[in-house]
């Protein structure tokens, strides 16, 4: 409404007042989410969200990403995600994050290749990071559309891809509507230890994407690349990638009081499930 708002009557109706209203979710979600959240302002108080609230990354914590000294650990686990094109204007991204350290590295950005073509950059870029001593702990890769084909051409090379897609259903079924809403909540999460480089274009997607909230529940579901095309926004290829390298935390497992960790990661892939 804005400088209009004098000519309006605004009326809201919080649910809590109503009879036929579950109290006792109600209470639940505010002691989740806050009675000062967006989602319990729109669910349950009937008013607006926020400013700005639309947006899933807070620009501040992007920012302070920008600014973060980036944070050396020799023993940090290296994880790869590769967000692969899906259309024409797309780019296939490779983005390696070792820790929290997402800066030093610098992400490999191509448009017009192939799945064998993608295949082959990725095994280069697990070979330069060889070359100096560091072994990839997980190498997440987006096996929707084109994307398979990489996933399949990296397994018959012998290498150990873990295939990852955006559209399954999320692990934290409660919170996040499907997998990839579910990465971009774990981002989120780690934002605040988080160093980035200060891209544009990386600044951009991470901050630019909007989400909503499930109309029949209270899952969270991120703007799909279609929507953001039809705003006029560039398709969030590197932002994924990064996302990607949240899709599991490596395992720490020990076998000794002084072992050195050995790091595992867990990921959606069943080799049983090929037998079927």
């Amino acid at each position: 409404i804005g400088q209009y708002r004098h000519r309006y009557n605004v009326r809201s109706i919080d649910s809590r007042d109503v009879s036929i209203t579950n109290k006792d979710l109600f209470n639940e979600w505010a002691t989740d989410r806050g009675e000062e959240s967006d989602f319990f302002k729109v669910k349950v108080r009937g008013v607006f969200p926020s400013a700005g609230s639309l947006q899933f990354i807070n620009s501040d914590l992007v920012e302070s990403a920008t600014r973060r000294d980036r944070i050396i650990d020799a023993h940090a686990p290296l994880l790869i995600g590769v967000d692969v094109a899906r259309f024409g204007d797309d780019d296939t991204v490779i983005y390696p994050r070792v820790g929290y350290d997402a800066r030093s590295f610098p992400y490999k950005r191509f448009s017009g290749l192939d799945t064998v073509q993608v295949s082959g950059k990725v095994i280069e870029t697990i070979r330069e990071f060889a070359q100096i001593g560091k072994p990839c702990t997980g190498l997440f890769v987006d096996g929707g559309g084109l994307g398979a084909g990489v996933v399949d051409q990296l397994r018959h090379l012998g290498y150990n891809p873990i295939e990852v897609q955006f559209g399954n259903k999320a692990i934290d079924g409660i919170t996040y509507r499907y997998r990839g809403d579910e990465m971009w909540g774990r981002m989120r999460e780690g934002m605040d230890k988080l160093c980035i480089p200060r891209d544009i274009d990386l600044v951009a997607q991470l901050t630019q994407r909007e989400y909503g909230y499930t109309l029949a529940g209270n899952k969270i579901h991120m703007e799909t690349k279609a929507e953001m095309k039809k705003r006029g926004l560039q398709s969030p290829d590197m932002a994924d990638a990064l996302a990607l390298t949240f899709a599991e935390d490596p395992a720490i497992v020990t076998t000794g009081e002084f072992a050195p960790a050995v790091k595992v990661a867990l990921h959606d892939y069943d080799p049983l499930a090929m037998r079927n």
